[in-house]
């Protein structure tokens, strides 16, 4: 999982978003159940959920997009060793001007592409075929922050770079998407997510106090768990929406 030259870069995550595995499980369970022919993951990194979905529904195609190369090809590994990349695309390209339609659209922690997170779910509706779903996955507020708490996050943290979860649901209902499944992860899933994306860096540093780039790494990583423990822990959740469009009249 480590190198001599700098840490692995997401080797101790499965999955790139916050998400029990018994969760992410159930997501599987139920795409692959709706029976989509066509699937297409935006921002889809190196493509789980996409990937498995795949495998577990015979004859479905999909796509995955997204503009990180290093993580496309893990992707691209990763439905080779499953059997399915004459099924299974990866594509470099960027998801805001994408314009094919699918049965099943997957887009998780990839909204920044769009704006807000309602605007988000607006512009992927247009890609979600009728009777087909939207599988939506973002951060949210548990409470609108304070500045002072806006101030302890990441640079430039605003207000406006989430919503509220009722907020964010109406906005989907309000452009004729219907919620079948709400849900939002739980604090320990934040922070395993939070824990693994570190371990990168901390198994290397571990492994290489000495090394020429030890100091970058570890303020790199001190600063990533003050974002966290001091700033977003408790105040940013993430949920998942499952959104349904209704067939065509």
């Amino acid at each position: 999982m480590t190198s001599h030259d700098g840490p692995s870069r997401y080797g101790h995550l499965d999955i790139n978003s916050p998400i029990a595995s018994w969760r992410f499980e159930r997501q599987v369970e139920e795409c692959a159940a709706f029976g989509p022919q066509t699937i297409l993951d935006i921002g889809c990194g190196w493509g789980e959920l996409l990937q498995r979905v795949t495998e577990r529904v015979p004859g479905a195609t999909a796509v995955g997009i997204d503009s990180d190369l290093e993580l496309l090809e893990r992707g691209r590994a990763g439905a080779a060793r499953r059997g399915i990349s004459d099924r299974l695309e990866f594509v470099e390209y960027q998801g805001e001007d994408w314009t094919e339609p699918a049965d099943l659209v997957i887009c998780i922690g990839a909204a920044h592409a769009f704006g807000t997170g309602a605007e988000a779910i607006a512009a992927l509706s247009k890609l979600v075929k009728p009777g087909g779903r939207l599988l939506f996955g973002d951060g949210v507020w548990e409470r609108v922050p304070t500045e002072a708490e806006l101030a302890t996050m990441w640079p430039e943290s605003s207000a406006a770079d989430f919503m509220l979860l009722p907020d964010l649901v109406d906005a989907a209902v309000e452009i004729g998407l219907r919620p079948l499944r709400i849900e939002s992860v739980e604090r320990s899933e934040w922070d395993d997510f939070e824990s693994e994306y570190l371990a990168d860096k901390e198994v290397w540093l571990q492994a290489n106090p000495g090394h020429e780039r030890a100091v970058e790494i570890r303020e790199a990583a001190d600063q990533h768990r003050a974002w966290w423990l001091r700033g977003h822990r408790g105040l940013v959740g993430f949920t998942y929406l499952t959104l349904g469009r209704a067939v065509a009249l």
